[in-house]
């Protein structure tokens, strides 16, 4: 049945008259009495009798208000509380993250943001090693690459570059490679399904195979094997800068430079609802944190 129709026909009975129902709606009367009549003929049976000074229902119309008004009016009630959604924000929010991504200016913008909107519950899950891929499960995930994702019909925003170097324990610089050739008999630490490196190498990207002994998906983990000298590290430089600055690393400099990681939001739909729209309005509006660290 067509609700606009139902709809219509339900104002007319309760305003009483074509009239009423037509300034009631803001409308034309001959606009909603021709309306009246296609939804007559879509029902396929007539629901008014219409005379100059009177509007009555017939049986089949009476019966059709009888047992849709109070459905109409459930209806009406549903869509306000939707509505409520864009007018308060409230209702729970899925997010995925990588793991130990600025973890303390990111718990800082999730705290501050549920205390903004406290009808808000957020659901915050990190991932490790392999990229993840899009999932409904999830209204906004925060994913790090340093090349080209799959092709989706999600949408995908890039928040942020982060540099990255490669990084040897201080006590093994002798044995740190001195051109990209050597990595390939390099001991390396790896995350899970890595087996090569990108470098950008002037104006073009060069790709080297790497191998090690150790697979290690947390970048905190793998800053401290590679203090503790179990092999050459690739690091976001702000994770690796403490250390190098109090001698335990030293940064291995090669003909090209580790190509720097994407941090990239992704969503399903460029329409957003309110709460999902205000967390990502949150982080970009306090993104100079990030910055700041690197």
């Amino acid at each position: 049945m067509e609700l606009d129709g139902l709809s219509l026909f339900i104002d007319t009975v309760r305003a009483g008259s074509i009239t009423g129902a037509a300034e009631h709606r803001g409308m034309p009367k001959s606009t909603l009495s021709r309306q009246l009549r296609q939804f007559e003929e879509k029902m396929g049976v007539r629901l008014l009798e219409r005379s100059t000074r009177r509007l009555d229902l017939t049986e089949a119309g009476e019966a059709l208000f009888n047992n849709a008004a109070p459905f109409l009016e459930e209806l009406e009630d549903i869509q306000d509380s939707v509505r409520a959604y864009q007018r308060h924000p409230k209702g729970r929010l899925a997010i995925q993250m990588p793991q130990e991504l600025f973890t303390t200016q990111m718990g800082e913008l999730i705290s501050e943001f549920l205390q903004r909107y406290p009808e808000i519950s957020l659901c915050c899950t990190q991932y490790s090693g392999v990229l993840p891929a899009p999932s409904p499960e999830f209204d906004l995930q925060f994913v790090l690459h340093d090349s080209p994702l799959p092709a989706s019909d999600w949408i995908a925003r890039t928040l942020m570059s982060i540099p990255q170097g490669l990084f040897i324990a201080s006590h093994c610089r002798e044995r740190a490679p001195t051109q990209l050739s050597d990595l390939a008999d390099c001991r390396c630490i790896l995350q899970s399904g890595e087996s090569m490196w990108s470098f950008r190498v002037g104006r073009h990207i060069e790709t080297v195979p790497v191998n090690g002994r150790l697979v290690l998906n947390s970048p905190d983990m793998q800053l401290q094997a590679a203090i503790r000298g179990l092999g050459l590290a690739r690091l976001a430089r702000y994770q690796a800068d403490p250390a190098v600055r109090r001698g335990a690393l030293a940064e291995v400099e090669l003909e090209g430079k580790p190509v720097a990681q994407q941090l990239t939001v992704l969503y399903r739909s460029r329409h957003l609802p309110l709460k999902t729209r205000l967390f990502l309005d949150h982080f970009q509006n306090h993104i100079g944190r990030l910055y700041s660290v690197l």
